[in-house]
């Protein structure tokens, strides 16, 4: 009965322990928004060559991207209304919002908040679902970029 009682406080220590590890976690992560005007590439087609869609028999998507340095970061995404909407507003060039994630002062993943003012998620809250990836192309071999 003794040992029963031992192993419920030792189960309940560790139960406090991740508690306050993800409460931590959670307290110590911020949401900031960064703010860019990008280029707009439709059907794929980059300046450093064509992007391909995520899923193998999807349409090719929608390219944002902006240079820095002699390198490129980018986003590109698969959505009909969007793309339709950057298309009827003629569009060579958007203005994208990111929410950037930093835990304890350091950035890490980030993820489409708007374009052109059409808001797709605010935080860690999805408004729009859109299929997105992104990264950075390095054309200098001494260029670290940071993206978004």
């Amino acid at each position: 009965m003794r040992k029963g009682r031992v192993v419920s406080f030792a189960a309940l220590g560790i139960a406090s322990i991740a508690v306050c590890v993800l409460a931590s976690v959670s307290v110590g992560t911020r949401v900031s928004v960064r703010t860019y005007r990008m280029e707009v590439a439709f059907d794929g087609k980059a300046p450093w060559g064509d992007v391909g869609p995520e899923v193998e028999g999807e349409g090719s998507p929608t390219v944002l991207y902006r240079r820095v340095g002699n390198s490129y970061c980018y986003t590109a995404f698969e959505s009909e209304q969007l793309t339709a909407l950057l298309k009827r507003e003629g569009a060579r060039q958007a203005t994208v919002q990111y929410n950037v994630f930093s835990a304890f002062g350091r950035e890490g993943k980030y993820t489409l908040r708007s374009i052109n003012g059409v808001l797709l998620a605010d935080g860690k809250r999805t408004i729009t679902q859109v299929h997105q990836s992104g990264g950075q192309i390095l054309l200098a071999e001494n260029e670290a970029l940071s993206c978004p």
